[in-house]
């Protein structure tokens, strides 16, 4: 089974999250997965304007979507 891992960058002040985007790399397993998700928002977030982040209340929300293996 593969893993995609999409990453959505939220705002609770409009509590919507616009902006989806995801890695070309698929995952072998869950767990993967889910440590490239935490290591990519740390590395995203990490990035973003500091003035914008907390006037926007901005956060990442990832999702490992499991492939169809046809």
């Amino acid at each position: 089974m593969k893993f995609l891992l999409v990453i959505h960058l939220c705002s609770f002040l409009t509590q919507t999250c616009p902006n989806m985007m995801h890695p070309r790399e698929t995952f072998d397993t869950w767990s993967d997965c889910a440590m490239a998700g935490y290591q990519t928002s740390a590395e995203i977030f990490s990035g973003i304007d500091k003035n914008v982040a907390n006037k926007q209340k901005l956060a990442i929300r990832f999702e490992c979507k499991e492939l169809d293996k046809t």
